[in-house]
């Protein structure tokens, strides 16, 4: 992404609502069916029709915003198990995997507790992971490859013949921008950390080709209040990009943003489901 299209997007305390023009919320908070409501996070299923045959069947599931600490161990422990019942084909983590720098040692254990639950994952860094800027990107490469995950920062990976996932980098503290041209009959994905890059990223490059990107950070806004909705978001855009999924203006690409697993700065959540979303091709 260049420095101008950054710069437009910076301050972030300033709203840019202008921007979020050409996308609309399809169906909010309550639309989509939860397929698992028993214990703290709930399963909350996307289907979308498959666009080639090969993809027809095939089951994502996306988690993000983990941040993980110790004392969390029973939501990783839960999530696990999630996973491994429903036998997705592609586990897909949405960035913020840890709570802080002193939790990293705990990461190894942690992505191969994961990795075991799916044959194919891969992960993009959330502003967690960016704004730990004494870390190089080859120390996040190397800890997920040695534990059998991908970790995409404005890279691309193939799932088989039917699948293709872009994963981009987050626009608080990297520079995201699609630098691959997306191959031809595949279920594109775009994977990334908050929507606030995904729209960036189109306004240079559009995502018209990608079935669908998939992204966190917002936590739902961890208190909504009834009709009213999330109180506030921590999005360029406000309340709007709360969750849910949304749709671009004249084209046929899908935004799905989740309420994540774990919470943010402070330890509640209020009416606001922890989640993971099930994605599958009809």
């Amino acid at each position: 992404m260049t420095e101008k299209t950054l710069r437009l997007y910076f301050p972030a305390l300033v709203p840019r609502h202008r921007h979020a023009e050409n996308w609309r919320c399809l169906k909010g908070y309550n639309a989509f069916p939860v397929v698992s409501a028993e214990g703290k996070i709930k399963t909350v299923c996307y289907r979308f029709k498959a666009k080639i045959a090969a993809a027809a069947g095939k089951r994502i599931l996306f988690f993000s915003d983990l941040h993980y600490a110790p004392r969390e161990k029973h939501l990783v422990d839960e999530l696990c198990s999630l996973i491994s019942q429903l036998k997705v084909d592609l586990l897909l983590c949405g960035g913020d995997l840890c709570s802080d720098a002193v939790h990293i040692k705990e990461l190894p254990q942690l992505l191969d507790k994961l990795s075991c639950c799916a044959p194919l994952c891969a992960a993009v860094p959330g502003n967690w992971e960016r704004g730990k800027n004494w870390l190089p990107q080859e120390f996040w490469y190397d800890m997920f490859q040695k534990h059998n995950w991908h970790y995409l920062c404005n890279g691309s990976l193939e799932a088989d013949s039917w699948g293709w996932i872009y994963g981009c980098d987050d626009i608080s503290r990297g520079y995201p921008g699609l630098l691959t041209t997306p191959p031809a009959h595949r279920e594109k994905i775009f994977l990334v950390h908050r929507p606030d890059t995904v729209i960036a990223v189109d306004r240079e490059t559009p995502l018209d080709d990608f079935s669908f990107s998939i992204c966190g950070h917002t936590h739902g806004g961890q208190i909504r209040l009834p009709v009213w909705g999330a109180l506030t978001v921590p999005s360029f855009y406000g309340r709007r990009m709360a969750c849910g999924l949304y749709a671009k203006k004249g084209s046929d690409t899908r935004m799905i943003i989740s309420t994540g697993v774990n919470h943010a700065s402070f330890p509640w959540r209020i009416n606001c489901r922890r989640e993971i979303l099930l994605i599958e091709f009809e």
